[in-house]
């Protein structure tokens, strides 16, 4: 009698159980469904608000009568705009959405569709709005070579990475990390310059996450072996943007591969977040910019969101920029420090107006790293480097060595100059400053409190003497970056 009652117990409970775990499916295939509706609805609100503002915009006059056919049946005529746009447009706000859908409930799934929908309409003018928005350098830029005899609406979906290279390369597996190191690459002026062999006796950044925004990166060489970790590609899209898109953000140039290279030669031990906002190649100087500016900014939320403890962007942040304004402000509260390059002067040589190239930086809310060079036995501040009076401290950006792609066969590695190569530097020497004495939380859940710590302890232990100067500059402000004695520094301040 008690092995009937007994057997009927584990026929009820493997009943129950067996209800409830349909009950989740089929909570999980509405909570699926219901997502694929709101998609649907924000997909047909954003092409519908496209038209109604397009056709009442006043600079209507200015778009070609195919471009205006083009946009007006964007919907199906341009592939997967409005996927490519609402993954810029959802970083924000993803762990809030995120969150709502992880819930399920009805109340969550309606502020969901709420925010989603919001974002989809105010996305929707933002397109209309850079199919008019030239940059000031567009004289030029109209001219260069990726950029001549397209249409604004073609420029505009170049600049969102529609020209990018997103294909994986066919490289031979067992050639995967086979790459040698040249002697140049270890042995570099520059990491001597900032005093950083000194610091490899304490840390080498282990433990630390720097976010790369750049051209992507080389996954098959040496030195990123096992670096790399929660990578992002922001020129592919083709689902929604809760959904996981793996597309490797792979490099097909010169420029994400070396300044990732550079941030290893500095802090070897560091793990790299390779973020994809750009492709060395069609979206730089690009003459309708705004998607420029979603894009950097995307980065830097996703950045933050995912767990990256500094940032490198190797050139200049607008503050002038809302939408880059919001989300340095961001990153700076949360205490995830940025790093950016000064910018180099070369073009406002071809008859640009200097004050409308020099970007306005932010004022202690990023480190804006200008450049020096070697001259014979000494190191000078370096000429090209944009003058800003916000520029907190220096660092190599003159025969600088880096790394190309493997799967490049037309590219070598090699000595190469710009200031996109000293953001990278202070990003490496901040990460072993963060390594070497990881900050407590009490700091860290005051808004900005670690970002103005590294801040201080760079500036106050910057060289201007090496670099022949007795007081603080445009160029290269407080003055050369000295890796170990900020090391001590930020030890004793901790």
């Amino acid at each position: 009698m008690r092995l009937v009652k007994f057997s009927i117990l584990i026929i009820i409970c493997f009943f129950s159980i067996s209800m409830t775990l349909r009950g989740t499916e089929k909570n999980l295939c509405s909570v699926d469904d219901r997502l694929l509706e709101i998609f649907s609805e924000g997909k047909n609100l954003f092409f519908s608000t496209v038209n109604k503002i397009l056709e009442r915009h006043p600079l209507l006059f200015r778009l070609s009568d195919e471009d205006k056919e083009k946009v007006m049946n964007a919907k199906t005529g341009i592939p997967y705009l409005y996927e490519r746009i609402m993954i810029i447009a959802y970083q924000k706000d993803a762990p809030l959405c995120n969150r709502w859908i992880k819930n399920g409930d009805k109340p969550s799934m309606e502020k969901f569709r709420a925010k989603f929908l919001d974002i989809s309409k105010d996305y929707a003018g933002r397109f209309v709005g850079s199919l008019f928005r030239r940059s000031p350098a567009y004289e030029l830029a109209i001219y260069l070579e990726h950029n001549k005899g397209k249409s604004s609406l073609d420029l505009v979906l170049q600049s969102l990475g529609y020209n990018a290279r997103n294909d994986f390369p066919d490289y031979p597996k067992d050639q995967w990390y086979k790459n040698t190191i040249e002697p140049e690459y270890p042995n570099q002026w520059g990491i001597e310059a900032v005093n950083v062999p000194k610091c490899w006796n304490k840390t080498r950044g282990s433990g630390v996450i720097v976010a790369i925004l750049d051209s992507g990166i080389d996954p098959f060489n040496v030195i990123f072996k096992d670096k790399i970790v929660k990578e992002f590609n922001f020129l592919l899209r083709t689902t929604p943007p809760w959904i996981k898109e793996h597309s490797f953000p792979i490099d097909y140039g010169l420029h994400g591969t070396g300044t990732s290279s550079v941030l290893m030669a500095i802090a070897p031990e560091c793990q790299i977040m390779p973020i994809r906002t750009g492709d060395s190649d069609t979206m730089n100087d690009p003459p309708y910019p705004y998607w420029l500016y979603e894009i950097q900014a995307a980065g830097i939320y996703y950045a933050v969101h995912h767990g990256a403890h500094v940032i490198s962007k190797s050139s200049s942040l607008r503050m002038t920029e809302p939408v880059t304004s919001e989300s340095v402000r961001y990153a700076y509260k949360n205490n995830v420090v940025i790093c950016t390059s000064a910018g180099n002067m070369p073009r406002s040589y071809l008859g640009l107006d200097p004050n409308q190239m020099i970007y306005h930086a932010f004022h202690r809310q990023v480190i804006l790293v200008g450049g020096v060079e070697r001259q014979g036995i000494h190191i000078r501040p370096w000429p090209f480097s944009i003058p800003n009076s916000y520029v907190d401290v220096a660092a190599p950006s003159n025969e600088v060595y880096v790394f190309a792609p493997v799967y490049m066969k037309d590219m070598k590695n090699q000595y190469v100059s710009g200031t996109s190569l000293s953001a990278p530097i202070a990003a490496g020497v901040v990460a072993l400053m963060r390594s070497v004495a990881p900050p407590s939380q009490v700091l860290m859940n005051e808004p900005g409190a670690y970002c103005n710590l590294v801040s201080r302890c760079l500036q106050t232990t910057a060289d201007l003497e090496v670099l022949g100067l007795r007081e603080a500059n445009e160029i290269a402000g407080y003055g050369l970056i000295n890796a170990w004695a900020a090391i001590q520094k930020i030890i004793d301040d901790i």
